[in-house]
This record gives C-alpha cells, sequence and structure tokens, in this order.
C-alpha cells in the first residue's frame, strides 16, 4: 500500500468541495481518513417540484450555497483557513454551470490561501467513500486489484481499480452504461408511477410489500456501438489481451414498465395516486403503500428485483474475468437496501469481500472529494490556474 493514515495534527488537512450536481457540500478531511467536518445543502425539495435537477436552478442554488457550506464545514472542524494543507474540487463530470460554481470558488481560495489546488473526478470520489471509512475502522485489506461499481442517478460504471507504489491510483473502466443509469432508471419508472423524487428511496421503500416474481423483466445482451463514420473513437475497446467490457443498459426496463402500464390499464390509478400525494405536504413513501395496489406494488418490486440482479450478474462475472480481490459498490442505488443484501449475500457466497459506504457517504459529499484527493496530495499532483469544468470527464 502506498500512502498511509496520519494523525490529526500532522499535514494532510484537506477542505473538499463539491458541486456537481443538485448537492452544495464542503468538508475537511485529515489524510484521507479522519472527517472532521462534513456539510451538505441539498436541493432536493427544490428540484422535486420539477420531478428531476434543472441545471439552470441548480447553479442558483450552488451560487447561494457555496460560501456559508464552506464557513459551516470550517466551524465544524474547528480550524481557521490558514491551517488547511489544500483545496480539492470536483471538476467533473457534472453540469457545467454547477461545477463552474465550486471550481471558481476553489480555485480562488487556493489563490488566496497560497494553497495547492487539487482537481477530483466525482466518480474516484465515489470509490474513495467507501475507502476512506475502511481506512478509518482499518478492516479493509486494500487487495489488488479491487472492481469497483460506481452506480447513482448520473452514472453506472465498473472500474478495475490499483493502488500504484506511490499511493496514485489507477483506474480501468471494464463497464458502462450505453444509455440511462440505474439511477435515473429508478427515478423515470417512479414518475411513471406517479412517485416522487428521488425515486430511488421511494421505489426501495414501497418494494418491500410486492412479489419480486410477479412481473419478469428481461436484459437483452449489449451489442458494441459502431463507431460514426469520420470519427476516430480514441475511447473504443482496445484489442482482444484488453479483455471483455461489461456494459448495461436500462432504457428497456424503462420501456418495459411503461408497456406494462399501458397494457394493464393503470393510467386512472396512477393519476390519482399523484394527485393524492400532491395533496400532502411533504409527502414520503410510507405516505404511498395504501395509494398503491397489489399490482403496483409487485410491478414495483419486480423492477427493483430485475435492476439488482442485472447489476449483479455484470458485477460478479467482471470479478471473475479480472481476478479481482474484493468488490467496492458506492453511489447513490448503493444505499438501495435490496442491492446491499443481494450483494453481501452473492459476495459471501463466492467468498469476494464486498465493502459499502454508509448511507451518508452513498450520495454525493465532499467528504470522498477530500479523500480522493489525499493521494493526489501525497504525490504532489496538483492543478494549475488553467482548472476548468469539464462536464464529461472520463475516468480511467
Amino acid at each position: 500500500m502506498g500512502a498511509t493514515y496520519k494523525p490529526r495534527g500532522i499535514a494532510g488537512l484537506i477542505l473538499g468541495i463539491e458541486s456537481s450536481c443538485d448537492e452544495t457540500a464542503a468538508a475537511v478531511v485529515c489524510a484521507g481518513a479522519e472527517v472532521l467536518a462534513n456539510i451538505v445543502a441539498s436541493q432536493m425539495a427544490l428540484h422535486a417540484n420539477y420531478g428531476g435537477v434543472v441545471p439552470e436552478l441548480a447553479s442558483r442554488e450552488h451560487l447561494r450555497n457555496i460560501v456559508p457550506v464552506v464557513r459551516a464545514a470550517m466551524e465544524q472542524a474547528g480550524l481557521k483557513f490558514q491551517d488547511l494543507d489544500a483545496i480539492a474540487v470536483t471538476e467533473g463530470p457534472g453540469l457545467a454551470g454547477a461545477l463552474l460554481v465550486g471550481i471558481t470558488y476553489a480555485k480562488a481560495l487556493a489563490l488566496g490561501l497560497g494553497k495547492p489546488l487539487i482537481a477530483v473526478n466525482h466518480l474516484e470520489g465515489h470509490i474513495h467513500a467507501v475507502l476512506m471509512e475502511a481506512r478509518w475502522r482499518e478492516d479493509l485489506a486494500l487487495e489488488m486489484p479491487l472492481l469497483a461499481l460506481v452506480v447513482s442517478g448520473g452514472h453506472t460504471h465498473l472500474y478495475l481499480a490499483n493502488e500504484t507504489p506511490n499511493g496514485v491510483w489507477r483506474y480501468r473502466n471494464v463497464g458502462r452504461t450505453v444509455d440511462d443509469a440505474a439511477g435515473e432508471a429508478f427515478d423515470k419508472v417512479a414518475k411513471l408511477l406517479g412517485l416522487g423524487y428521488p425515486g430511488g428511496p421511494w421505489m426501495d421503500a414501497l418494494a418491500t410489500h410486492g412479489n419480486p416474481s410477479a412481473v419478469e423483466f428481461r436484459f437483452g445482451q449489449i451489442k458494441p456501438r459502431a463507431p460514426r463514420p469520420g470519427i476516430v473513437n480514441k475511447k473504443a475497446p482496445g484489442p482482444p489481451s484488453d479483455g471483455p467490457t461489461f456494459d448495461f443498459s436500462f432504457s428497456g426496463i424503462k420501456t418495459a414498465v411503461l408497456r406494462y402500464i399501458q397494457a394493464h390499464g393503470m393510467a386512472a390509478t396512477i393519476a390519482d395516486r399523484r394527485q393524492a400525494l400532491a395533496e400532502i405536504p411533504n409527502p414520503a413513501p410510507a405516505d404511498a403503500v395504501g395509494l398503491c395496489d397489489a399490482e403496483t406494488l409487485d410491478l414495483i418490486a419486480s423492477f427493483q428485483y430485475a435492476v439488482v440482479g442485472n447489476l449483479m450478474r455484470q458485477t460478479f462475472a467482471a470479478t471473475e474475468a479480472f481476478g479481482a480481490r474484493r468488490v467496492v459498490v458506492s453511489g447513490g442505488v448503493a444505499a438501495n437496501s435490496e442491492l446491499r443484501r443481494r450483494f453481501a449475500e452473492e459476495a459471501g457466497r463466492r467468498g469476494l469481500p464486498v465493502a459499502f459506504p454508509t448511507l451518508t457517504m452513498s450520495t454525493d459529499n465532499a467528504a470522498m472529494i477530500a479523500a480522493a484527493a489525499w493521494p493526489k496530495f501525497v504525490a504532489g499532483k496538483f492543478a494549475d490556474e488553467g482548472l476548468v469544468a469539464t462536464p464529461q470527464l472520463k475516468l480511467g
């Protein structure tokens, strides 16, 4: 293993800033392991009115929140800005305007303090959310390679991860969604059924009341996408020696749910449920149980069972193909209770350790950004004044 944990009071105090989507977050983490402060200002209630994130509104809210959120993090940590060793910020992927708010603030702060600036990939942050907590508990033996599933509303990726002798992490993308992300499919299906936003927690709570075998959903084989004429795809799969890929597709199951709704005449009950929930102040999944008939609950349970099953099949197939020694699951969908249970059961059957973040660290936060910045800090990998937002930033 490369960089090791340093106790509080020694070098390694990093302020992380995250603003890639609809949470404005700031955190202080010591040496990539000890969280001294973690503040998140969520915009969930605002965007719930629109059934999804509105980029322009997200950027405006980040502008309002960035200064008070950073101040709150520093106060919670009991530190002054000069105590920091570095500033870390998400450079992408994410919404361009949202990313720009965090990057502009981080650059100005780093310049004013004379501190190094560290650019972090949001996806790498999710992976390090798990590694950070396990490192603090000292219960994760970092046997390489790791296979990391990053699954959220915007991303569904599989990475083969290795830590180099100098502590820098290397990633190889061995699977990705070719259309909707898994979390996006949860959100869209929840919306189809007249449920709240974000859809993941609603579907997870309601699925426990249904029969997961009631509706059969199938996932077809994904064919490699052919490059467009005249376009050289530098990210295209390499020669056979590079190994297989394990991609995902969730647009088909979303369409299958829509067709099921149409075929079974569920539109009227969905409209009634949507109206009933709209009349409840701050509705929660528990409010929807009595508004869902058995057919709806079975559909929800079957959908969730199929999505989790597909994530499992691809992930564990990849562990076999690449000889991964441990599985790490992170991102917002990693909070799903069925996913955690079934992944843990399958990993146990295979004798393969699996790690998840705590529920707080599953969703977007800045502690994961500061944690991912720690190896870069040790290696002296700093960003320059030319750092810009990269909405389509790749990892690996």
